[in-house]
């Protein structure tokens, strides 16, 4: 059975984000919880805009622009002109204090960003998906420059040097790619006309993508269990109406963790420990509750006391207080007589066994 830590006023979700008129998407702790980024979607203006910020700090969340890169000028690093979507962050390890975004211009032909300088191995094409490496040296992203979403892997050290293609079949486009703890290994999706499947490229120094799955309809979003022993991803199966939770070893038949879930945008959080997953039910009449599942032991999952409603995307961290944290976007709080726009929520989980 799981000890959720009791109800108090450190223990209920919080906002973290403004009360602003715009959905509230996203949320993502970086490597050490120091930050927490999200997305507003201001939908009726196609505006999408990135904030990085520090729950529990008096500094407020700034808002991540794109910039030029150049010579020193007295312009240079002024923001690009008619830039309206800005999303998608990878934040690196806490060493180097750095994140990667994708952001469009007037075209919408989607480029990558580093935090504080210009574009990244631009091209014509939209770049994104970016995910880097534990270790910090690399970065690999999709990127449909040759026409179509394949691979690519970029080192940190270089990042002016023109970016290694890992993938090129000709019948799929791949996305989703997650790194594995050691840095060498990625999981990433195969789309085709049939479907999505997993693939595993098991040395990205040598880059030969294996199937993972093998399933009808669409199996997305894997994530790492922080071992580097599983992959947990969402997958349709079974009934293509709704979408499921497994895990996987690298080897051996996936579990079925929880049926009729929300699938989050960057796949599903584990725990630090990687002894528990964190997911969204898919249940209307009781507002899309908040669950934790022992990966172990999944028929023992619960629900966790966030207060919120209309739960959406969510991430988890160990931050620096030591303590495990939530964020989830949510519509607002039971009690709240208004709910019109999603807000992130932060708070601590407790102690799972």
């Amino acid at each position: 059975m799981l000890h959720l830590l009791a109800l108090t006023a450190f223990a209920q979700a919080v906002p973290a984000s403004p009360d602003l008129p715009a959905n509230a998407q996203s949320p993502q702790w970086s490597p050490d919880g120091s930050q927490l980024s999200w997305e507003l979607n201001y939908h009726e203006k196609k505006i999408l805009e990135l904030y990085v910020g520090s729950p529990g700090t008096t500094t407020p969340a700034r808002k991540v622009t794109p910039v030029t890169r150049g010579a020193p000028t007295v312009t240079s690093g002024f923001e690009v002109a008619g830039r309206q979507v800005v999303h998608e962050i990878a934040f690196s390890p806490p060493a180097l204090k750095k994140f990667i975004y994708a952001a469009s211009g007037s075209t919408q032909d989607y480029d990558l960003y580093l935090d504080g300088a210009g574009a990244i191995a631009p091209a014509p094409g939209a770049d994104g998906g970016a995910a880097w490496s534990p270790d910090g040296k690399k970065v690999v992203f999709t990127s449909a420059r040759t026409g179509q979403g394949d691979l690519y892997l970029l080192e940190v050290a270089r990042l002016e040097a023109a970016p290694l293609k890992l993938t090129g079949d000709a019948d799929s486009s791949e996305l989703d790619a997650a790194w594995s703890p050691d840095s060498m290994k990625l999981v990433l999706v195969g789309h085709t006309n049939k479907g999505d499947n997993l693939f595993i490229i098991d040395n990205v120094d040598f880059p030969a993508p294996r199937p993972f799955t093998n399933w009808e309809h669409s199996q997305t979003r894997p994530s790492w269990s922080p071992d580097g022993t599983m992959i947990a991803f969402y997958s349709n199966h079974t009934d293509i109406r709704r979408v499921d939770l497994y895990v996987a070893p690298l080897v051996g038949t996936p579990t079925l963790v929880a049926t009729d879930v929300i699938p989050n945008v960057s796949g599903p959080a584990w725990t630090p420990d990687g002894r528990h997953i964190v997911y969204v039910k898919h249940d209307d009449e009781r507002f899309n509750p908040v669950y934790v599942a022992p990966v172990r032991q999944p028929s023992q999952a619960a629900p966790i006391p966030t207060d919120t409603v209309g739960n959406g995307d969510l991430s988890v961290v160990k931050r620096p207080d030591g303590k495990v944290w939530l964020a989830v976007a949510a519509m607002g709080r039971t009690e709240d007589k208004v709910r019109d726009y999603r807000r992130i929520y932060v708070m601590p989980l407790g102690t799972l066994p």
